[in-house]
């Protein structure tokens, strides 16, 4: 909770909100929980580090993580905006419906000039100057570090996320099965082995990567074909977050958590069942997952933690307060003498 909420009526009081309170602060005293400043429907985070983070969602909402709490920034659009990525904290890219593209400089998000009013669901940077978005209709554009220009395109149907291994390896992947391979020169079709659509795709390296989508369906590259992989879940997985090859996480529907160990991938204990639409780790032992009605969730010593909202930190600290004060009010009556 933020310092400076709790009136200091009793010692009493401050002790009962204390222990109400204590498994949100970590051992060094830092406060690890926080209040989503939005219920609109997020559908991408980014982290650049522990301190600084942002996710975005429909009607353009824009929300940033100071390393303490979440909170709303300008946007310079109202449309519904489906993906975000962090260069590192003074360069950004998001991207949403009607082809719009915004940038962070460091100071501000504006929005840049978009070749398509095509929707764009998913951006990835390569580089300040070398980067790539992808959306409906199978449309793909690409950043020069100048400005955005449409890429031929192998497919017509919607593409749901791209990942950039390097410039000349990427991947991306959508609806009707679509999964298609940049070399550096084209784009070009690669055989699906499921016929699944496939929600988000993470590379570790040019010969080792990861899809997941309908159905709880996974698919692993391994640097000559995508082959299918055994999920613990059914659940319609929306966002994959490899942090190594050894360690990655998967989210979606219903809450849906799961976790890849270097051997298989597990469930995972998840705070909420609202549906999760992205993840992305700091490292092993930090993490972010967002998800519908401005929901956000964070992987912190070992388990996932829920925000905690603030229609439940008012009533806290309301009912802890008036019970000190009843038992101020009582202590203090004197005593009634018999005669």
């Amino acid at each position: 909770m933020r310092r400076g909420i709790i009136p200091a009526v009793s010692s009493l009081a401050l002790t009962l909100l204390v222990c109400v309170t204590a498994p949100l602060v970590n051992a060094e005293g830092v406060t690890i929980s926080w209040t989503s400043p939005t219920t609109d429907h997020l559908t991408s985070v980014s982290m650049v580090s522990a301190s600084d983070g942002w996710a975005v969602g429909n009607g353009g909402v824009i929300i940033h993580w100071n390393g303490s709490e979440w909170t709303t920034v300008t946007s310079p659009t109202t449309s519904n905006l489906g993906s975000v990525f962090m260069l590192n904290s003074d360069d950004g890219w998001a991207v949403g419906n009607g082809g719009v593209i915004i940038h962070w400089n460091g100071v501000s998000w504006t929005t840049v000039a978009s070749p398509t009013t095509s929707p764009l669901g998913s951006v990835f940077m390569v580089s300040a100057s070398d980067g790539w978005a992808v959306g409906g209709g199978g449309v793909i554009i690409r950043w020069n570090g100048v400005s955005w220009t449409t890429a031929t395109s192998p497919v017509e149907y919607g593409l749901i996320t791209v990942f950039m291994v390097d410039a000349s390896d990427g991947w991306a992947v959508g609806n009707g099965g679509v999964i298609i391979h940049w070399n550096g020169i084209s784009w070009a079709n690669v055989t699906n082995p499921t016929g699944n659509t496939f929600m988000s795709v993470s590379m570790v390296s040019a010969s080792d990567g990861w899809a997941v989508g309908s159905g709880g369906m996974i698919i692993r590259w391994n640097g000559v074909s995508w082959t299918t992989a055994t999920s613990p879940t059914g659940s319609w997985l929306r966002s994959v977050f490899m942090i190594n090859a050894n360690d990655g996480w998967a989210a979606g529907a219903d809450g849906a958590i799961i976790r890849w160990n270097g051997i298989s991938w597990a469930n995972v204990t998840s705070p909420t069942t609202d549906h999760l639409t992205s993840v992305s780790m700091v490292n092993a032992s930090d993490g972010w997952a967002v998800g519908e009605n401005g929901t956000i969730i964070q992987w912190y010593m070992g388990q996932w933690v829920p925000e905690v909202p603030s229609v439940f930190i008012v009533p806290i600290i309301m009912t802890v307060t008036l019970l000190a004060v009843a038992i101020h009010k009582r202590r203090s009556k004197p005593p009634i003498v018999e005669t």
